[in-house]
């Protein structure tokens, strides 16, 4: 891990943040720090104290959590410009889950007491912020929704949808079966299973480190989701 000077043009690949001015931003820059995360290295454990906001400038990370029986459950992949571990903005001491990288990352580090003093002394920041907070909030919205009433194979076609990128008018899925496994709270020979199904119907198509969505429209839609396996 290597701490560095965060700069203005940093932080102008934050969503949350784009819309601040460059003042806004300056008074942002003097109270984060960077720092840099090889892959597989956590960046905070569950349980640890909640150190501050985390805002990724390069790289993708995921954030995990583990049962008391020892299986993980991923709560979400977060890429560049997004923002995790907002357990200041909850007024909560420890996180709750884990965060590792996935690859070489690199983050901007807002401190736990420079949340609190910017949140009651810059309504512009607070207000970016407060964003920052209701996103979460729909994301474990949508996280319990997703566990409590759909299917193995609804969950990972929504997986699919979710983290498509789209290249040349392509929508493009570049995660591990591993990885979307973690992310729907399955087995890796489930997520497998169901992806040989989708390929079999020439909804989708598997390369070495990519997942090419030939019919998106039709595996988001509510007759196909409803065809998932059960767990």
């Amino acid at each position: 891990m290597i701490a560095s000077q965060v700069k203005i043009s940093d932080l102008q690949v934050i969503k949350a943040l784009n819309q601040l001015s460059e003042d806004h931003l300056l008074k942002l820059t003097s109270e984060m720090v960077r720092r840099h995360y090889s892959p597989g290295q956590y960046i905070f454990i569950e349980g640890d104290e909640a150190t501050g906001l985390w805002f990724i400038l390069e790289g993708k990370v995921k954030i995990i959590k583990q049962s008391d029986s020892g299986r993980l459950q991923g709560l979400c992949l977060a890429n560049r410009g997004k923002c995790f571990g907002s357990c200041p903005l909850f007024d909560t001491d420890t996180n709750p889950a884990n965060a590792q990288a996935l690859d070489d990352v690199a983050l901007a580090i807002l401190p736990r007491d420079a949340v609190k003093n910017l949140i009651y002394s810059d309504v512009e920041i607070a207000n970016c912020l407060l964003k920052v907070y209701t996103d979460r909030m729909g994301l474990l919205a949508r996280l319990g929704e997703c566990l409590g009433t759909w299917t193995v194979g609804m969950r990972i076609n929504d997986c699919l949808i979710a983290h498509a990128k789209i290249v040349d008018d392509i929508s493009i899925v570049e995660l591990t079966h591993e990885e979307i496994a973690i992310l729907v709270g399955t087995a890796r020979e489930v997520v497998t299973r169901h992806l040989s199904e989708l390929e079999s119907t020439d909804l989708i198509k598997t390369d070495p480190g990519k997942i090419t969505l030939l019919e998106p429209e039709i595996i988001k839609s509510p007759c196909i989701l409803e065809q998932g396996n059960q767990e």
